[in-house]
């Protein structure tokens, strides 16, 4: 329902000189370590996140939403001028983008980059307005049954994407809901796995957890790599926007990319670079010179980078609505309305519509200011990308140490995030993904409080523990989910044969 009243108190907000400072400074970070090879939109938010506890609730999220656009974005940079991808989401760039570089039409290239990824954002934000507030009044509906579906349905979607091997994503997602439960039980104060310390009574903070996680075990990892001086040719990077004509040109390309990454963002688990991959194989497949794509062509640039950046509206509808993150940099974001003392879900909306106006037209307005800024940021910040890792890497454990021990001064807490890392680092190193324990550990109190909800309303019937059409719904898309892989697959290969 629209609220005059709640839109004019955002719009009034938004226009405050503090959030505004705070919206320019997010896509600044988030471009500079966009293009860090390494690190990416999880580790960038992982580490604005301690810094936003002071802040009121509107400019921490502005701030860290223009962090998770702009570093998506950033990761392009780095992939079409060194053929080194910045972030995950940029390595289906990386095939013509770099070689639109070294043909010497790299200002070309960063062009489609950055226009694709502000058609894509922009595209990704109306579909969060539109879906969202509808997804939410259906979630009112929701009771504990409906909770543990989607809790269910968001922790196996996943596990089955991250990495090759479904038992070591299962396994990483139960090692991250085993670590909530670790404290005091909310029913009845029971002490679960609090090895005699009363720091753990309420279990392991979130946020040095998810800073450890995905910051502090990418130091460790990044301190292994060997020093090399990246060298480019600097006079490439003077960026020239596609004219319109082009544009027209390439309508179907940006249309069908926009669409498959606000789909994938909203699919829990998926996250940007799948939706880049699965992009651009679409528009290589539909294309009539599909040998063309590799060789240095704008489409192969402009339909990875819309869909990456469209991930980013899609991956907040279940965030917002469901409080299910739609990828491990919505995981963060979520830590950090849960921090603000919020719960995502469809009360989120009636409570703070505020809140909402203002993520809408923030994010809306963050993909205007970051083609401006990309205009004149790209030639200083790419130069970044000659960082050598000896100053990267104390820098970002730096700035860990700084963030979680500033916000709790507790040591215990300081602990906690070099566990974490710790933790993630040899986690990695066995082959393993963090994002199923990152989103298990987040998913968690959601999982067992509404399991145990659930079967003290069926009090041991199997009949009425399922009683719910909305979870029965969830529960069948879960298991269409999984199939449809291997169902398209033995489709194509018999499609073939014959």
């Amino acid at each position: 329902m629209f609220d005059l009243n709640a839109l004019m108190i955002s719009l009034g907000l938004l226009a405050d000189p503090l959030t505004i400072t705070l919206l320019v400074v997010g896509i600044v970070l988030g471009m500079i370590i966009g293009i860090l090879p390494g690190l990416g939109p999880p580790i960038a938010i992982a580490l604005a996140l301690p810094f936003t506890f002071y802040m009121e609730t509107i400019p921490s999220m502005i701030l860290l939403l223009g962090i998770y656009s702009a570093a998506i974005y950033g990761g392009s940079i780095s992939a079409i001028a060194v053929g080194i991808p910045g972030t995950g989401a940029a390595i289906a760039t990386v095939q013509d983008g770099h070689k639109m570089f070294k043909a010497g039409r790299g200002g070309e290239a960063l062009g489609f980059s950055l226009t694709g990824s502000i058609i894509g954002g922009l595209f990704s934000v109306v579909c969060l307005v539109v879906i969202s507030p509808l997804l939410a009044s259906l979630a009112v509906k929701f009771g504990p049954r409906e909770y543990l579906a989607i809790s269910v349905f968001g922790l196996i979607v996943v596990v089955r994407v991250a990495g090759k091997s479904l038992p070591k994503g299962l396994l990483m997602g139960t090692l991250g809901i085993f670590l909530t439960t670790w404290g005091l039980d909310e029913l009845n104060g029971t002490e679960r796995f609090t090895f005699g310390t009363y720091h753990l009574y309420e279990g392991l903070p979130l946020v040095p957890f998810l800073v450890g996680l995905f910051a502090v075990s990418e130091v460790l990892i990044g301190s292994e790599r060997a020093l090399q001086k990246t060298r480019f040719n600097m006079d490439s990077l003077k960026v020239k926007l596609p004219g319109l004509k082009t544009l027209a040109g390439l309508k179907d390309v940006i249309f069908r990319s926009s669409i498959i990454g606000t789909i994938i963002g909203i699919i829990p688990g998926e996250g940007a670079a799948v939706g880049a991959f699965f992009a651009y194989s679409e528009a290589k497949r539909r294309s009539k010179t599909p040998e063309a794509y590799g060789t240095g062509i704008p489409e192969g640039i402009i339909a990875p980078e819309t869909a990456n950046n469209a991930t980013v509206g899609g991956a907040l509808v279940p965030t917002l609505t469901l409080g299910v993150p739609g990828s491990p940099a919505a995981a963060v974001l979520l830590g950090a309305l849960l921090i603000q003392g919020l719960t995502p879900g469809p009360k989120l909306f009636s409570d703070r519509p505020d809140l909402m106006y203002a993520i809408f037209i923030g994010l809306f307005v963050i993909n205007i200011l970051m083609m401006f800024i990309g205009l004149l940021a790209i030639r200083f910040a790419a130069r970044l990308i000659m960082v050598p890792t000896s100053v990267i890497v104390p820098t970002v454990l730096l700035l860990s140490f700084v963030g979680i021990y500033s916000v709790s001064y507790s040591f215990f807490n300081v602990g906690v995030l070099m566990g974490a890392g710790i933790l993630g680092y040899v986690v990695r190193k066995l082959g393993y993904s963090i994002a199923p324990l990152s989103i298990g550990f987040v998913l968690g109190p959601i999982l067992e409080n509404s399991l145990r909800q659930s079967l003290t309303i069926a009090d041991g019937s199997f009949v009425e523990f399922f009683n719910s059409p909305i979870g029965l719904t969830i529960y069948a898309t879960l298991v269409l989910t999984i199939l449809w892989g291997p169902i398209i697959s033995r489709i194509r290969k018999n499609s073939t044969k014959a």
